[in-house]
């Protein structure tokens, strides 16, 4: 076999270009060209450079194909169709057609992305029972949280986070959809272009929709039910499986807390922290103030009080709505993302102050590995911050912070730190073999021991829990980006780009599986099987789980696109099942290019 792995969408005419030539087979290179569709031409011609085998792959000979100096149309938003034509003694081998114009990527895919989200809305007969919705367990009484998006193509329950037993791997998930809408809205106001007006209106109808939920979802003193009504029932009855849940939080496995006999559920095991999605539920409602809408159920002014109350309150409380009883990292930066939006919307400089106070402790988390490069801790000591969904989150929030500190040696403080995590991020990326300059990560195993490697372990305090790393590169990429915005340093901000440019080309075909991950464009995308019927289909717009390290060997990489005869694997979920928080990444890194 032998195939070019592209961008499937194509490629931002300013942005880096990269393509690779995948070999089962022997095969020997002599030179590539991009070729205009239309008139036959080589309108560019450069040599290819092999890579040394990735990790235990195995999955042929890679050949890199670099056209970052080919930019035609970086000013307008249409162009030819162009494809990759490689000369090798054995023949020749030609890519799939992709355009090249300034923003393609963004006016290609982000219409359907946001789509994707209104079509996930939680409506009709799950909307009419969570109008009135009991809790799970013993808990008496109804609440209305009608609202949200369902979580997943296989999970039509609506949720802020799934896994607050988790201490440091708490996924930000609706809470977050809600709040990167109005990021995307605060990001559109510095970019003139006529093309967002229409679009603008649509992003806030879906912030608005969020706003409203996460006004129903409070609870009586300020902090917000975590699992929505359902959890993965999808066969079940409606009657049975809208419920408001909760999960022990001192139970150390999610197993384990379903299982749980000697505890007693008490009111905080349904609501939420900070790193249980009460950080962006309060980061979200402090944004809608800001963005009135004619669907709105609040004024801006309840919207604002409302933040603010439940941000005094978790405050003073948080460390006992968490699993372990302490704050750690992602309370830290959840929190910042909220007090950043509160000081936006009120101008009260008790928010900056809190902001600053937050950002301190993120510095006091940094450890150095060598020179001007170290990681963040998620807790006290010098345990390495790495998560499935949200890496980079981070950086994001602290970006964020700098954008309303007015203290030059603060900001500068905050950007020096993101600096100095990025540069440890691309060193490990670039410390093998990796052709497709995948965002590898520095983890901790379950059994306390550490390395870098490419995917998600198996074994962590989440285990038998992992999947694809989509929303996980994803926010990696928006961080890479943002941090390029902010530095001083040319080569840096360059290098960032590039890092940045391979997790959005790694979701939309640039990968080893030629598959692109986003449902709807490009060719080869996967289908979720679940016990063998294929009855959670996928969604336009949507993004699925993504590429994972090999069933039995993490160094190797696995994409299960359908049934095999492994008896272990009766789904494909960990692969093929989309979540909100890819698409809710993939829409954030996109707007921050913008910047």
């Amino acid at each position: 076999m032998k195939r070019i792995l592209i961008n499937n969408i194509g490629y931002d005419s300013l942005c880096s270009k990269r393509a690779i030539l995948q070999a089962t087979e022997p095969v020997t290179p002599l030179g590539f060209a991009v070729v205009n569709d239309s008139t036959g031409e080589e309108e560019f011609c450069g040599e290819l450079c092999k890579s040394g085998p990735v990790a235990h792959w195995n999955k042929g000979d890679f050949w890199v194909m670099d056209f970052s100096d080919f930019c035609p149309n970086a000013d307008v938003n249409y162009s030819d169709y162009y494809y990759l034509r490689v000369k090798t003694e054995e023949g020749s081998v030609e890519s799939t057609v992709f355009q090249i114009y300034g923003s393609v990527i963004e006016f290609s895919t982000i219409s359907s992305v946001v789509y994707y989200f209104k079509g996930q809305r939680a409506t009709g007969e799950w909307e009419e029972k969570d109008r009135r919705i009991p809790f799970r367990g013993e808990k008496e009484g109804t609440v209305d949280i009608h609202g949200g998006w369902f979580d997943a193509t296989g999970d039509v329950g609506v949720h802020i986070t799934l896994m607050s037993h988790g201490t440091w791997f708490n996924p930000q998930e609706a809470s977050l959809s809600a709040y990167v809408f109005y990021r995307m809205l605060d990001l559109l106001k510095e970019n003139t272009s006529p093309w967002y007006n229409i679009f603008a209106r649509r992003l806030l109808d879906e912030a608005t929709y969020g706003a409203n939920w996460l006004m129903r979802l409070r609870t009586e003193r300020g902090t917000f039910y975590k699992f929505g009504p359902g959890r993965f029932n999808a066969y079940e009855p409606t009657e049975k499986n809208r419920m408001v849940g909760f999960e022990y939080r001192r139970a150390s496995a999610k197993f384990a807390a379903d299982k749980a006999k000697n505890e007693t559920v008490t009111d905080e095991d349904y609501e939420s922290s900070f790193r249980a999605g009460g950080g962006y539920a309060i980061a979200a409602l402090a944004a809608a103030a800001r963005y009135p809408y004619p669907t709105a159920e609040y004024s801006g002014m309840e919207f604002l009080d409302a933040a603010r109350r439940s941000y005094l309150f978790l405050e003073e409380h948080n460390a006992e709505f968490t699993n372990d009883g302490k704050w750690n990292l992602v309370d830290t930066f959840t929190a910042l993302d909220a007090a950043v939006e509160l000081y936006k919307s009120s101008g009260e400089v008790g928010f900056l102050l809190r902001a600053r106070a937050l950002a301190e402790d993120m510095q006091k988390r940094y450890v150095a590995v060598d020179g001007d490069k170290g990681y963040l801790a998620a807790d006290d000591g010098d345990r390495p911050y790495f998560h499935a969904s949200d890496e980079g989150t981070p950086i994001v929030a602290l970006l964020n912070y700098c954008g309303i500190e007015n203290d030059r040696e603060k900001r500068g403080a905050a950007i020096e730190l993101a600096e100095k995590v990025m540069r440890f991020a691309l060193h490990i990326t670039g410390e093998v073999e990796n052709p497709f300059g995948y965002a590898r990560m520095y983890c901790q195993h379950s059994d306390g021991t550490r390395r870098t490697q490419f995917f998600f372990p198996h074994k962590t305090e989440l285990s038998p829990w992992w999947q694809g790393d989509n929303a996980r590169i994803l926010s990696l990429s928006a961080a890479a980006r943002y941090t390029a915005s902010y530095t001083s340093d040319k080569e840096l901000a360059k290098a960032l780009g590039v890092y940045a440019d391979n997790q959005i080309n790694w979701v939309l075909g640039l990968n080893p599986f030629d598959t692109c991950m986003l449902e709807g464009a490009g060719h080869r995308n996967i289908d979720y099987f679940f016990e063998n019927k294929y009855d959670f289909i996928s969604a336009p717009g949507g993004i699925v789980n993504g590429i994972t390290g090999g069933i039995d060997d993490e160094d190797g990489i696995e994409f299960i696109m359908k049934p095999t005869d492994n008896p272990e694997i009766v789904d494909n979920w960990r692969w093929a099942e989309q979540w909100v928080p890819h698409a809710s990444w993939y829409l954030y890194a996109l707007m921050l290019k913008k910047i």
